[in-house]
């Protein structure tokens, strides 16, 4: 994984594209990297199979696409301290050809889609999982709270190298933006009979839970310095506690572990919960390094 690639981000012809964008720029003006605009060919979605008959696909397509991304990076270049930008045409299967192109970036950025709700569209989903970089999955989300101040950064714990990774990940967003982290450990309960309910976790010294959260605190404030920490510790279903946590956040951080065939490379059952369900931009983390203690 690059930690000095470009800011890699999909667009299409949409309005929602233009939010995606402006987190996208926004990312790369604080990473001080690259701006890559991208934008996807995919032959196969160009073919009509209604009936017996095969429509080819438009032959101007890839020029309709380089003419749209070229049309963006003027516009982008002329914003007053705007980042390097860059343009390409990927094609293919959407998910496929951002998974190749992900392997070059720094962080790849992807609409939510346009299901409703706090789901998100098959693309997105798929690159959350499987992407060669880390993901940022945008959904439009107010950046500042009632009061004007900014939006907590949220990211779930549970002591595993990947969810630590995320927190150092989360610690870095925080600062940046200046909000507050938000930290969510959740202790899976017996399930509730009409749903899931969160319950306060009491606060003895004694608790394992809140001695490692205080540890990973200290940790995370010795990397950091000048972040403030919100610590929440709660007997709840862990992705229903951060989801619940990110009502009023502009970003949530989660990490990636999943178990199958390809350790690192697909998401947990925590993470993919979140990613689907929380109401703002969720960053997956691969392949993030622990910081020494």
């Amino acid at each position: 994984m690059r930690t000095d690639g470009p800011v890699l981000v999909a667009l299409a012809h949409s309005a929602r594209s233009e939010h995606t964008l402006a987190w996208a720029r926004g990312e790369a003006v604080r990473r001080g990297a690259e701006l890559r605009l991208a934008a996807v060919v995919d032959p196969a979605s160009e073919v009509a199979t209604w009936s017996w008959a095969v429509v080819p696909p438009a032959v101007d397509a890839d020029a309709d696409a380089r003419a749209y991304l070229d049309a963006l990076a003027t516009r982008e270049r002329a914003r007053p301290d705007a980042p390097p930008v860059t343009t390409t045409v990927l094609h293919g299967a959407p998910a496929d050809a951002l998974r190749r192109e992900s392997g070059d970036a720094a962080l790849l950025v992807v609409g939510a889609g346009s299901r409703g709700g706090g789901h998100v569209a098959r693309v997105a989903g798929h690159v959350a999982a499987h992407a060669r970089c880390p993901v940022a999955v945008v959904r439009d989300a107010p950046t500042s709270t009632a009061d004007g101040a900014p939006a907590p950064v949220v990211v779930g714990v549970d002591g595993s190298a990947a969810a630590v990774a995320a927190a150092h990940v989360a610690a870095d967003a925080a600062v940046q933006r200046g909000a507050v982290l938000r930290l969510v450990h959740a202790r899976p309960s017996i399930p509730a009979p009409y749903g899931p309910v969160a319950v306060e976790l009491p606060p003895p010294d004694d608790l394992p839970a809140r001695r490692a959260a205080d540890e990973l605190v200290a940790r995370l404030r010795a990397g950091h310095p000048g972040l403030v920490v919100d610590v929440r510790l709660v007997e709840d279903d862990p992705a229903h506690a951060i989801v619940a946590a990110c009502v009023d956040a502009q970003l949530a951080v989660v990490g990636s572990r999943g178990l199958g065939a390809f350790p690192g490379m697909l998401l947990g059952s925590v993470s993919h919960d979140v990613v689907r369900d929380a109401p703002c931009t969720v960053l997956v983390v691969h392949g993030a390094e622990v910081p020494a203690a």
